[in-house]
């Protein structure tokens, strides 16, 4: 006798504007790639990140994975319903990738640039706890920060829109190399006090984050820990040298470049820095970084970036 497959009950909450409008003109074929491996797909179109949290929070208990279709402000909201429901959660989160960085995909194995090769994937995929970081009282799953990247995040989302994902991040960075400079920062990373002037802080729940610049690349989603990146103060031609070893996790060879662990950052510096999480804005400086372990649960690839071995 064939093999029956178990039902699946999934809530898609997509964000139509989300990658240009990307996500709005492939979320029916999403939705029928689901379900012809026999996935039940409810949908639920949303245009705010407070209304995707609401969603998810409301499904969590009612199906196996709520499906957040966007870019990793949506992924992120729905990641902070489930997490509000509670750890007695039946749903799981899954992601199909449709918006600018799409970061949280890549943590998960997932293929970061085809939505609909994401969604053929869904049963196949891996439940694995793991952690959720919050800024402010806003969650994460991968990134957030102060300084120089924050102010990269603002320039690429205001004024370079209309670039492609990696080349909006890039001439971000160079833009913003022209007229930044260093901070004086403070951080208490669980209790102990460390004073750095430098180019930026990032606080990494997950390896990446600006389409694939691994910042933090042994960041672990399941070890309740996150991972903190300071560059000092180096010369902007220095920088310049350093900056593309950001997309292979090289960056941190360098001397100038620290990275410390700790599972609750207070993060100040001599002025009100903007912070970024996930490429949303999250108030300014000074702020507290926290983690929840295992507050979720995704569905992810074997293996996958987020999980290094033995996580």
């Amino acid at each position: 006798m064939a093999r029956v497959r178990a039902s699946l009950k999934t809530l898609l909450v997509a964000n139509p504007t989300a990658g240009g409008g990307r996500a709005g003109r492939l979320a029916s074929q999403v939705a029928e790639r689901l379900a012809a491996d026999g996935i039940e797909v409810a949908r639920h179109p949303t245009r705010s990140l407070e209304d995707a949290r609401l969603a998810a929070g409301e499904a969590a208990g009612e199906v196996d994975a709520v499906v957040a279709m966007g870019g990793d402000g949506t992924v992120g909201a729905c990641a902070a319903g489930l997490a509000d429901f509670g750890r007695g959660a039946r749903a799981a989160l899954a992601v199909i990738p449709a918006g600018g960085g799409n970061d949280t995909a890549r943590s998960l194995g997932l293929p970061a640039g085809d939505p609909l090769a994401a969604a053929g994937l869904l049963r196949r995929l891996r439940r694995r706890p793991a952690d959720l970081a919050t800024v402010a009282g806003q969650a994460y799953v991968n990134v957030a920060g102060a300084g120089f990247d924050s102010e990269v995040n603002r320039v690429a989302n205001q004024r370079l829109g209309w670039a492609g994902n990696r080349p909006r991040y890039v001439g971000a960075v160079l833009a913003q190399l022209v007229v930044g400079r260093p901070a004086a920062f403070r951080l208490v990373l669980d209790g102990r006090e460390l004073a750095q002037r430098g180019w930026l802080v990032a606080v990494a729940n997950g390896p990446s984050y600006g389409g694939g610049m691994r910042v933090a690349p042994r960041a672990s989603l399941a070890d309740g820990l996150l991972d903190v990146v300071v560059i000092a103060d180096i010369g902007k031609l220095d920088f310049l040298r350093t900056f593309p070893k950001v997309f292979s996790g090289r960056h941190v060879e360098h001397p100038a470049v620290a990275v410390h662990r700790a599972a609750r950052v207070e993060l100040e510096a001599d002025r009100p820095l903007a912070v970024y999480a996930d490429g949303e804005p999250a108030g300014t400086l000074p702020a507290t970084f926290e983690v929840r372990p295992a507050a979720i649960t995704v569905l992810a690839a074997d293996p996958a970036p987020g999980f290094p071995p033995g996580d």
